[in-house]
């Protein structure tokens, strides 16, 4: 959580606010950047089940083919799974939180040992919790939570750290609503990751839109503050500006922005 944590606007009240940003930027380029479990899709029981609605799937090809409007996702997934998922080539896609933006990017021989050897820890110990599994997608590794009970995921919670002390100045820990991902200290986050997209030249004076769901999402808000933030889920102390509810209203707020803008 940042500093400047606080509750969030309702954004469809108070619309005004953000048309008003859009009024007084009547020409630069406007960012979007999208979290994708949560923020545009439902939360499923498995990753692999999730589906983008039509809705989302028509206002996102709008925008992304926009001549002012620059459309990022940018999720803790794989990138090839979010190209999977969605598919609408003119969208950036960024996944492991921002560090995977190509099909080339490869983690160091040492990195991939050192997960390897962490996730055979993991297992062993998270045998007592049947219900906890682990996703391994080779540059990080993510411990699901979902259907894991309420005390026994605080117990997963605090000991985490413990487990994995042996490997702190390799790997981090990003604790989010219903995982747990441990990554390589080399991936910064998804606040870097805005952040250095924003001082791409092409994307200098933009109006930044930041939508996510996650506590891996708050660095996001934070590094779009002259812009817009939008927390998505169940009220909660975030640093984002405004908040909706769900995915679907996600979507409706994108149709409104390209209304505005038409």
């Amino acid at each position: 959580m940042t500093p400047a944590a606080r509750g969030a606007l309702p954004l469809l009240s108070n619309w005004n606010q953000v048309a008003e940003k859009i009024r007084k930027h009547p020409r630069g380029p406007l960012v979007i950047f999208l979290d994708f479990d949560g923020t545009l899709v439902d939360i499923a029981p498995r990753p692999q089940m999730v589906r983008l609605k039509p809705a989302a799937r028509r206002i996102l090809r709008k925008l992304s083919r926009h001549r002012r409007v620059r459309i990022v996702m940018i999720s803790g997934r794989r990138r090839a799974e979010l190209l999977h998922f969605i598919g609408i080539r003119s969208i950036r896609y960024f996944g492991l939180y921002g560090w995977e933006s190509g099909t080339g990017a490869l983690l160091p021989s040492r990195s991939t040992a050192v997960l390897q050897r962490a996730l055979r820890v993991l297992e062993d110990r998270l045998r007592p919790y049947p219900t906890a599994w682990i996703e391994n997608k080779k540059s990080s590794l993510s411990i699901h939570l979902l259907d894991v009970p309420a005390q026994q995921q605080i117990q997963i919670r605090s000991k985490l750290r413990a487990w994995l002390k042996p490997f702190r100045k390799s790997l981090r820990v990003e604790a989010n609503l219903r995982d747990v991902e441990i990554l390589p200290r080399s991936f910064q986050g998804k606040g870097a990751a805005v952040r250095r997209l924003l001082a791409e030249p092409k994307l200098k004076g933009a109006l930044p839109f930041y939508f996510g769901d996650d506590f891996s999402d708050e660095s996001g808000f934070a590094a779009v503050r002259r812009g817009v933030s939008i927390h998505v889920g169940k009220p909660r102390t975030t640093a984002a500006d405004f908040t909706v509810r769900t995915p679907a209203q996600v979507a409706g707020v994108l149709s409104k922005l390209a209304s505005l803008l038409d």
